[in-house]
C-alpha cells in the first residue's frame, strides 16, 4: 500500500482545521498515522525473501563459485547402476506398446554400466554407456544430436535442443541454476512466505523459512502428465529451509508436493572450507520410500573431483560413482562423432521400447510367449531424449 498520498491528505486536513482555531491557542498537532498492517506484512515478507537470497548466494559462492569461472567442460568417468522390479518394467512395456503387450511377468531388471564422456557448460555433450544396457552413445552439439544403440545399430535424432542463451562456463552454469530458483521463490508470486521457528540441526543453531504453494490432492490413477509438470515439480508445494544464521549455509530442507507424491528431507554437512561434503536424503515419495545420499570430494583447486550417491525405493535403486576432470580449453569440435551410415533411424518410442526390452530380465521368456521385441511398431514422436548427465554437483 502506498502511504504517501494518505499522509499528505491527513497533513493538509490537519493544517486546515488548525487554521480555523482561536489564534491565541497553539495549533493542534495531527496524530501520527499508524503504519499499515499490509505494509508491515509486506516488509516482513521482503525481509524473509532477502534472507533466502542470502542463503542461495552462500550456496553459489561456497559450493561452486570462482574455481569454475573459466571451466568450459568436464570429463566424467565412473559407474551407474539401476535396478527395477519386474512390475515396473511390465508397466513400461505395456505403455510403450499401447496396451498390446500385458502381463509379461518379468522378474527383475538391472543395468550396471560404465559411463564416460564430456559435458559442456552450454549443454553440449558426448558420452558412452557400456554394460547391461549394451553399448550406447549420446551426443548433442547445438541443434543436432542422436542416441545410438550400438548392439542393434539403431538410433534416433529426437533430442532436447540446447538453450539459445546457455552459459559458457560452469561458474555461469551453477549461477543459472541458482537464478532459476530465485525466479520461482524470490521474484515469483506462487509461494507464500513465512518465518519458521528456531531449531537445532546437527548441534548447530538454525533459523527457518517456509515457502508454501498448495497443490491438488494425489491421484494414484494418474499415469501421464506433461513433461513440464514432471521436471517442474519444485515450482509448487511446501518447502522449509533451516539455515545457519552466521554462514547462511542451508543445514536442512524438507519439501512436499502432494499432487505428485513427492516428500523428501535433505540434511547437509560441510567440510572445513565450507563446501558441501554430504547430503543425506530421507525419501518418503511414492514408490521411493527409502534412504539416500550424495557425497562429494574436492581437489586442492577447490573443485569437485568425485561425486557418488544412492537412492533406494520399494521398486527402484539407483547408484552412481563418478570422477570429474574440469577443462578450460576443450572444444566440442574435438570430440564430435557420427552414427555409422548403415545404422537404422527410429522414432523416440521405438528406441524406448528397445531399451525396455534390453532392460527386462529374461528375454528368452518373452520370445517364448511369441513376442518379437525387435519388431513392434510404435508411432514415432519428437519427444526429448534421455536427459544428459549434468556435471556432478550437490543439488539444489
Amino acid at each position: 500500500m502506498k502511504l504517501a498520498p494518505i499522509l499528505i491528505f491527513q497533513l493538509s486536513l490537519a493544517m486546515s482545521l488548525a487554521a480555523q482555531q482561536n489564534p491565541t491557542r497553539p495549533p493542534t498537532r495531527p496524530a501520527a498515522a499508524p503504519a499499515s498492517q499490509a505494509a508491515q506484512n509486506a516488509d516482513g515478507i521482503s525481509a524473509l525473501k532477502d534472507k533466502f537470497t542470502e542463503v542461495l548466494d552462500a550456496v553459489n559462492a561456497s559450493w561452486f563459485g570462482t574455481p569454475y569461472q573459466q571451466i568450459k567442460a568436464v570429463d566424467l568417468n565412473g559407474t551407474l547402476a539401476i535396478y527395477l522390479s519386474g512390475n515396473v518394467i511390465d508397466d513400461k512395456i505395456q505403455q510403450l506398446t499401447q496396451g498390446a503387450v500385458k502381463g509379461l511377468g518379468t522378474k527383475t531388471g538391472q543395468a550396471i554400466c560404465s559411463l564416460s564422456g564430456t559435458y559442456f557448460a552450454n549443454g553440449d555433450h558426448l558420452y558412452n554407456i557400456i554394460g547391461d544396457f549394451g553399448s550406447m552413445r549420446f551426443q548433442r552439439f547445438g541443434e543436432r544430436g542422436y542416441w545410438y544403440i550400438r548392439d542393434q545399430n539403431v538410433y534416433t535424432t529426437a533430442i532436447t535442443l540446447a538453450p539459445p542463451d546457455g552459459p559458457v562456463s560452469f561458474m555461469g552454469w551453477f549461477a543459472s541454476v541458482i537464478s532459476d530458483i530465485k525466479e520461482v521463490y524470490i521474484k515469483g508470486t506462487a509461494f507464500s512466505v513465512s518465518k519458521g521457528g528456531s531449531t537445532t540441526v546437527g548441534g548447530r543453531s538454525a533459523e527457518t523459512i517456509i515457502f508454501n504453494s498448495p497443490t491438488s490432492a494425489y491421484d494414484p490413477n494418474k499415469r501421464e502428465q506433461p513433461a513440464s509438470d514432471t521436471f517442474g515439480f519444485w515450482k509448487k508445494g511446501r518447502m522449509e529451509v533451516a539455515y545457519d544464521p552466521d554462514s547462511k549455509q542451508p543445514l536442512k530442507m524438507s519439501y512436499t508436493n502432494v499432487a505428485q507424491g513427492v516428500e523428501a528431507g535433505l540434511e547437509f554437512s560441510y567440510n572445513a572450507e565450507g563446501r558441501v561434503r554430504q547430503v543425506v536424503i530421507t525419501n518418503r515419495s511414492k514408490q521411493w520410500e527409502g534412504p539416500g545420499f550424495v557425497r562429494a570430494r574436492y581437489g586442492s583447486d577447490g573443485m569437485i573431483s568425485a561425486i557418488s550417491g544412492e537412492l533406494i525405493g520399494r521398486t527402484h535403486k539407483i547408484s552412481f560413482n563418478l570422477s570429474t576432470v574440469w577443462n578450460k580449453e576443450k572444444a566440442p569440435s574435438s570430440i564430435q562423432s557420427a552414427v555409422p551410415p548403415i545404422a537404422t533411424k527410429l522414432g523416440r518410442e521405438d528406441m524406448e521400447l528397445r531399451l525396455a526390452m534390453m532392460f527386462a530380465g529374461n528375454i528368452g521368456d518373452l520370445q517364448k510367449m511369441g513376442f518379437n521385441f525387435m519388431m513392434p511398431k510404435v508411432t514415432a514422436a519428437q519427444a526429448p531424449t534421455l536427459p544428459a548427465v549434468p556435471p556432478a554437483a550437490p543439488t539444489k
